[in-house]
């Protein structure tokens, strides 16, 4: 297995989402394991001046796979994801570079490591020294050239954007059947569970469909937490409504940014759930035995595993992980 230190930018469509999306699907590689990844940043084009701003990540992993190809490997990714390679330093839906590998180096037109720009540009080193201030390049550590004049010249912030390739949890109570209502309510009405909802929700950030908010007692956001509902026609202002999972994201990272300790909890309903799996890194699931004539469902949970059990008065609190998930929180 190879440490390989990647630098992730984007400056077109939805800029965060793409980068998420590029993230997961370096994890789906063959051999190969994300590490971690840094904040977003939002930095000023480099290069080409007249283009939108970027924002930009570094990621380390560690893979089986020989450094050319993993190359060939994200470059596919970049170019699902969109990137047509036409203009040099123009503006691009997304850019993998691969900037330094451990115990190898090259330096052939079509890879060179460590990466000939990577102590030229703050949009590189900043990120790259979330994840490894100590790292040597060129006699310096990251964290040195950070330093550097020139560098701290150079235009850059903090995005307002979620970096988490998976950031959601998802809380549900379920029967054997992953059944989780009928006919608009919950099947099963239990003290302990309500209880572990409130212990795992309060203070933070739940985001539900427009029909689970109607459903709470009398209709009203849950108190000491920021509610935000999914939902294209709804109008209220006692909520934060969002229309779209680009406005979800953009909500999600503002708070984010004011607020980075705050979890996204995904609280249903059925639609919600199945919209939002894909962005789960862990499932909070209350497991009732039996089967109750349920009409809405829980999605499938075959990209998680089981992480921890507690029984307790006839429940299980059962927390399942996507993974490998355990390393998709930004590192500080």
């Amino acid at each position: 297995m190879m440490k390989i230190y990647l630098s992730l930018g984007a400056n077109l469509g939805s800029r965060g989402e793409t980068l998420r999306e590029a993230l997961r699907r370096i994890v789906a590689l063959p051999r190969t394991k994300l590490l971690g990844n840094a904040r977003f940043y939002e930095t000023a084009p480099w290069g080409k001046l007249d283009q939108p701003a970027f924002i930009n990540t570094a990621a380390a992993v560690e893979t089986a796979l020989p450094p050319l190809d993993f190359l060939h490997a994200v470059q596919q990714i970049e170019y699902d994801l969109g990137r047509v390679r036409h203009e040099h330093w123009g503006a691009r839906t997304i850019d993998i570079d691969l900037l330094w590998a451990e115990g190898f180096t090259s330096d052939t037109e079509e890879l060179r490591l460590p990466h000939p720009y990577l102590t030229e540009r703050a949009f590189v080193l900043r990120p790259l020294q979330e994840l490894a201030p100590d790292l040597v390049v060129k006699g310096r550590t990251i964290a040195a050239w950070c330093q550097q004049a020139e560098i701290r010249q150079q235009e850059i912030a903090l995005a307002a954007e979620v970096s988490a390739p998976y950031p959601l949890s998802l809380i549900a109570c379920v029967d054997a059947k992953l059944g989780i209502g009928r006919q608009g309510k919950l099947l099963v009405h239990s003290k302990e569970d309500m209880a572990h909802f409130r212990q795992e929700t309060l203070g933070q950030v739940v985001i539900m469909g427009r029909r689970t908010l109607e459903s709470l007692p009398g209709g009203r956001p849950l108190s000491e937490r920021v509610n935000i509902v999914l939902s294209r026609s709804l109008q209220r202002d006692d909520v934060l409504v969002c229309r779209s999972l680009e406005d979800l994201w953009g909500v999600l990272g503002k708070i984010h940014l004011e607020e980075s300790d705050r979890r996204f909890i995904c609280i249903g309903g059925g639609e919600i759930y199945r919209l939002l799996l894909p962005y789960a890194k862990e499932l909070l699931l209350t497991e009732v035995a039996g089967e109750f004539a349920a009409d809405t469902f829980f999605p499938s949970l075959t990209e998680f595993l089981k992480a921890s059990r507690e029984e307790r008065c006839g429940l299980a609190f059962v927390r399942y992980v996507r993974a490998g998930a355990d390393c998709f929180s930004p590192r500080r």
